[in-house]
């Protein structure tokens, strides 16, 4: 075979292997209202200027504290207390959603017997974080499942999870 007739199949093969290899897609960032929410922990570092951050404490977990947020985030590092058995009814009787970051369910925020451990935590391949909102008019209860592109543990895709968690608090229009 004559090097020019390599020519052909070399930018073939190079073609197919490129042609593989897809760039990370363009991930839609939130662009509602103005949006305040509280955080027990560090607040999240986000592409959005209109969400607002506060810290707060388990202290603050009251109707009246929590009456001028739009939604609570709880960080991982905060997730053990969280499950404590006394704020199973503050998460259950909240005016506004709460979502636990870096766990793959809300059993054990929303359950006072089930304990928050290790197999709670978030793992590739199920939801990074989860949120609830429990209706009192009609009894029934909002949860969600928030996932990370690909199962993928990177700034973009953690940035993008929070962008969709704040539509969902728009949706809510609270």
């Amino acid at each position: 075979m004559k090097p020019k007739d390599l020519v052909i199949p070399i930018i073939i093969s190079l073609f197919i292997v490129l042609s593989a290899c897809s760039p990370e897609p363009e991930f839609e960032v939130y662009e509602g209202k103005v949006l305040s929410i509280a955080v027990i922990g560090d607040p999240p570092t986000i592409n959005e200027e209109q969400v607002k951050f506060n810290e707060i404490s388990f202290d603050d977990l009251t109707e009246e504290d929590l009456k001028f947020y739009d939604a609570v985030f709880i960080t991982n590092e905060y997730l053990s207390k969280a499950s404590e058995s006394q704020y199973a009814d503050v998460y259950m009787n909240s005016a506004i959603p709460m979502f636990f970051i870096s766990a793959k369910n809300h059993i054990p925020f929303t359950e006072k017997d089930t304990e928050y451990n290790e197999s709670w935590e978030w793992t590739p391949g199920n939801s990074y974080a989860v949120g609830v909102l429990n209706h009192q008019e009609n009894d029934s209860l909002n949860s969600w499942k928030f996932g990370i592109y690909n199962g993928e543990n990177t700034e973009a895709h953690i940035r993008e999870m929070y962008s969709r968690i704040f539509k969902t608090v728009d949706e809510q229009g609270l």
